[in-house]
C-alpha cells in the first residue's frame, strides 16, 4: 500500500484522514521514472519482455595481447562486458606470487602424473611472468572482476545466445559460469550502479598490462610495429599507424591479402605503395599486370618488365617443369616426387591451359589430350631423367609437339581425333597462326628482385588473357617454391581472370593455400568483385569466395551500392552502418581494413618519396620543387653530437667481433 496522511493544524494523527496516494498521483509519470519490476529465476531474470542472464568470468588466459576480446565484442547480439578494477597493495601481491611459486614447485617435485605436472609448470610459468613484469617496473598489480550481460527477446533465444557466447569464451580461454541461485547478485552487479556483489566468484589478481588488454580502447587499432612489419596506412580514428607483422605465425594465419575497390578509389596507388615498401625491405616482388599500370614504377626502380603479347619475344613454355614442388602435396619430407609424377602434375596444368583456350572443353577431350600430351614428353625422352636440373630449356616439348601428336592421332585413330578436332584448330592457331605466345622455349629470366608481367596487349583477347594469367601464375608458383628462405610477394591484379576457368581456379586455390610454407604471400586485387564471386564452383564452393575468405587481410576501398550488397550476401562479410557509408561514398584513398577479427578505418597516405616516384607532377605541386629529381634527404636528418658519438660506439662494437675473427683466421 502506498499512501499519505492529511491533518489540519492542531489536529492529532489519530484524527487525520488517510488518503490512498495511488488514487491522486499520476501513476504513469511515476512508472516512467520508478525502477522496473522483474522476476527472478534460478539462472536468468525476466523483466517484462526482456530475458536476461549474467555470466561470471571465473578464470582468465595466462597471457593476452591487445584487442584479444574483439571476437566477443563484435558479436551482433545484445552483449555487454562489465568490469571492475581495484588497486592492489604491491607487497601483498609480491608475497602472493612468491608463495604461489614456492607451493607449486613443491607440488611439482612430488607429482608424477604428466598432465598434472604440465598444469603445475604452466602455473609456475605464469606466476613468474607476472612477478617479472612488476619487478621490471613494467606494470603494477590490480584485482579485476568481469561479468557478461546477455539479453534476448525470449528464453530460447537467451539459451542459444548463452551457448554461442560460451563457445566464444572457450576459444578465448575464458572460463565462464552461470551463477545458479545467485542470479540476483549477478544481475545487480552488471547494472551501471557500481555495485560489485559477487567479487569472490570473479576475483582475479592481475598486472595492469593484462588488465588493460580487456578494455575496449584499442578495439580499432591494428598496430604490431616491428622492423619487418608491413605499414598499411593511417588509422582514421586514432591517427596511429596500421602495421601488420605477417611473419608472426601467432598473429597472422597467412600473409595473403585481398584488395577490392572500384575504379578511381585508390586501389592501384595503394598496391604500388606496397610494392615500394616490399622492395625497400629487400623482398622479391612479382606482379601480374593486366593493364600495364605498374610498368613506369617498375622501370623507375630498375626492375624487369616482360611484355606478354601474341607475338611476344618473351616466352614461358607451358610444358616445362621448373620446380619439384607440387601445389596439392603438403609435405614430402625426404621423399621428393619422381619425374613421372612431376610430368603427370604438369599434364594437368597443360589441360587447364587448354581449358582456358576452349571454355566448353569436355571431359572426353581432356581424357584424350591426357595421352596426347604424355606422348610429347615420351618422344622428347623427358621421363628418362631423374631431376629437372638435368634438362635444358630446349629439350622440353613445346606446343608444336602437341600439335604434331594431334595430327598423328588423326591418322592412327580417326574416331578419337574427331573428338578433339575443334581443339586441334585452336592449338594450331597458337602455333602456326598469328598467336605464338605459348609456343616456344622459355627465355625468361627472374634474376631481378622486381619483375612485372605486362598483359595489356591481350585485353582484346579475353580467352588468351585468361590463359596467359594461368601460364604466368603456374610459372611463378614454380619460381617461388624453389626455396623457403627468401621472402616473396606476388601481386595479382584483376585476379578474377584466374577464377573463371576450372583448372586454373583449382591450381590458383591450391597454390594460394600452400605458398606461405615458402615465405611467399599473394596480394590479389580486383575491381570486378561480381566476377570473382561468380567464378568457378569446385565441390560446390566458389573459388573466388574461398580465396577472399581465406585471405587473413582484406582491404575494401569504395564500392557501389550493389558491390556492398554482393559482399554482404555472397561473401558473408558484415559491415557496420558507418563502414557501409564509407564504402558507398567512394572517397579516394579511404578503406576498411580487416585483419583477422580486427577492423579499422584506413587512410592511404603517400610519403614524400613515394609521391615523387608514383606521381611526379603532384609531388612538384605539393612540395614546390622545380624538378622531380631525388632530394638529399640526409640533410634533413638532425643528429646531435651525443647521438653521433653513440652511433660510432655501436658501429665499433659491431666491428670488434669481425676483427677478432679475422685475426683468428690469420693465426690459423
Amino acid at each position: 500500500m502506498f499512501g499519505l496522511f492529511t491533518r489540519s493544524k492542531g489536529e492529532s494523527t489519530e484524527q487525520s484522514d488517510y488518503i490512498d496516494a495511488e488514487k491522486v498521483i499520476d501513476r504513469d509519470s511515476i512508472h516512467s521514472i520508478f525502477p522496473f519490476s522483474f522476476e527472478l529465476f534460478p539462472t536468468y531474470v525476466q523483466a517484462g519482455e526482456n530475458f536476461i542472464r549474467v555470466l561470471l568470468v571465473a578464470d582468465y588466459p595466462e597471457k593476452t595481447h591487445g584487442n584479444w576480446l574483439s571476437e566477443l565484442r563484435r558479436k551482433k547480439d545484445n552483449i555487454h562486458i562489465v568490469q571492475y578494477i581495484k588497486g592492489s597493495g604491491s607487497q601483498g601481491m609480491i608475497q602472493h606470487y612468491k608463495k604461489t611459486i614456492t607451493n607449486k614447485e613443491a607440488q611439482r617435485i612430488g607429482e608424477y602424473d604428466p598432465v598434472k605436472v604440465k598444469m603445475l609448470e604452466k602455473q609456475i610459468e605464469s606466476a613468474n611472468w607476472q612477478l617479472d613484469k612488476y619487478l621490471g617496473n613494467e606494470t603494477a598489480f590490480v584485482y579485476q572482476y568481469t561479468y557478461i550481460f546477455l539479453r534476448a527477446d525470449n528464453l530460447k533465444e537467451l539459451e542459444d545466445l548463452t551457448d554461442s557466447v560460451k563457445s566464444t569464451l572457450v576459444r578465448l580461454q575464458l572460463t565462464a559460469i552461470t551463477p545458479t541461485n545467485a542470479t540476483s547478485n549477478a544481475f545487480w552487479s552488471a547494472l551501471p550502479i557500481g555495485e560489485n556483489c559477487l567479487p569472490e566468484y570473479t576475483y582475479k589478481e592481475s598486472n595492469t598490462e593484462a588488465a588493460s588488454s580487456m578494455l575496449p580502447f584499442d578495439d580499432g587499432e591494428i598496430l604490431n610495429l616491428k622492423p619487418g612489419s608491413d605499414i598499411e596506412g593511417i588509422n582514421k580514428d586514432t591517427g596511429s599507424l596500421i602495421a601488420i607483422d605477417r611473419e608472426d605465425k601467432n598473429l597472422s594465419l597467412n600473409p595473403h591479402k585481398v584488395i577490392v575497390g572500384t575504379s578511381g578509389v585508390g586501389k592501384t596507388t595503394y598496391m604500388i605503395q606496397q610494392i615500394l615498401r616490399y622492395i625497400a625491405q629487400g623482398h622479391k616482388v612479382y606482379i601480374i599486370d593486366p593493364n600495364n599500370e605498374y610498368t613506369p614504377i617498375i622501370s623507375a626502380l630498375g626492375g624487369d618488365v616482360l611484355h606478354m603479347s601474341s607475338n611476344a619475344l618473351h616466352k614461358i613454355n607451358p610444358l616445362q617443369v621448373f620446380s619439384e614442388e607440387l601445389p596439392d602435396i603438403e609435405d614430402y619430407k625426404d621423399d621428393k616426387p619422381d619425374m613421372e609424377r612431376l610430368i603427370k602434375d604438369k599434364i594437368q596444368r597443360v589441360k587447364g591451359l587448354f581449358g582456358a583456350f576452349k571454355k566448353d572443353i569436355s571431359p572426353v577431350e581432356k581424357a584424350i589430350m591426357d595421352s596426347v600430351i604424355k606422348k610429347a614428353y615420351i618422344n622428347r625422352g623427358i621421363l628418362k631423367y631423374q631431376t629437372i636440373s638435368e634438362i635444358k630449356a630446349d629439350q622440353w616439348p613445346i606446343l608444336e609437339d602437341i600439335l604434331s601428336e594431334m595430327k598423328a592421332l588423326e591418322k592412327s585413330d580417326p574416331d578419337r581425333y574427331e573428338r578433339i578436332k575443334d581443339l586441334h584448330y585452336i592449338v594450331e592457331s597458337h602455333t602456326t597462326g598469328s598467336n605464338s605466345l605459348f609456343n616456344g622455349y622459355t627465355n625468361v629470366s627472374l634474376k631481378s628482385n622486381l619483375v612485372s608481367f605486362d598483359l595489356k596487349s591481350l585485353q582484346s583477347e579475353i580467352d588468351v588473357q585468361a590463359a596467359a594469367y594461368f601460364n604466368v601464375f603456374t610459372f611463378l608458383w614454380d619460381e617461388m617454391t624453389k626455396d623457403r628462405i627468401t621472402t616473396k610477394r606476388l601481386f595479382v591484379d584483376e585476379f578474377h581472370f584466374l577464377t573463371m576457368n576450372q583448372e586454373s581456379a583449382r591450381f590458383f586455390h591450391q597454390g594460394y593455400k600452400r605458398l606461405r610454407q615458402f615465405k611467399a604471400g599473394v596480394i590479389a586485387g580486383t575491381q570486378q568483385i561480381q566476377d570473382v564471386m561468380e567464378g568457378v564452383l569446385i565441390d560446390g564452393i566458389s573459388i573466388g569466395e574461398a580465396i577472399v575468405g581465406n585471405s587473413y587481410t582484406k582491404v575494401f576501398f569504395g564500392l557501389d551500392n550493389k558491390g556492398v550488397v554482393d559482399v554482404i550476401e555472397k561473401l558473408h562479410i558484415s559491415f557496420s552502418g558507418r563502414e557501409k557509408k564509407l564504402l558507398e561514398k567512394r572517397r579516394q584513398g579511404e578503406a576498411v581494413i580487416m585483419y583477422g577479427g580486427q577492423r579499422a578505418f584506413m587512410k592511404v597516405e603517400l610519403t614524400e618519396e613515394e609521391l615523387r616516384l608514383i606521381d611526379p607532377e603532384r609531388y612538384m605541386e605539393k612540395y614546390l620543387q622545380k624538378s622531380a629529381e631525388c632530394p638529399d634527404y640526409t640533410k634533413r636528418v638532425q643528429i646531435t653530437p651525443r647521438e653521433l658519438e653513440d652511433i660510432k660506439q655501436i658501429l665499433a662494437s659491431r666491428q670488434q667481433p669481425h676483427q677478432a675473427a679475422v685475426q683468428r683466421m690469420a693465426s690459423v
